[in-house]
């Protein structure tokens, strides 16, 4: 496979990414990754920043302007389940 690469973790933890990776992802020293673990065992690594934090504060601050809550969700959620069981039986 053409992009799979093995690298040795060093004293400390240290990892270097092979020359070729480096150049054509634009990895400089000094450049932050984002390590994200996927399964045990399993890791990707990202240059790009995940935007999980954005996108959840962003609807957040929806939520609250239109007045809703954490608490009124879960009293809508608890509705929807109620409904849904009694549908089942």
């Amino acid at each position: 496979m053409d992009n799979v690469y093995q690298i040795q973790v060093g004293r400390r933890g240290v990892i270097t990414f092979p020359k070729e990776l480096r150049d054509e992802n634009a990895i400089a020293d000094g450049d932050v990754l984002t390590l994200i673990e996927i399964a045990e065992n399993v890791f990707v690594i990202s240059k790009k920043q995940p935007r999980f934090d954005a996108v959840a504060y962003k609807l957040a601050e929806e939520w609250r302007n239109s007045g809703e809550s954490l608490e009124s969700m879960l009293s809508t959620l608890r509705d929807v389940r109620t409904t849904y069981n009694e549908n089942q039986a």
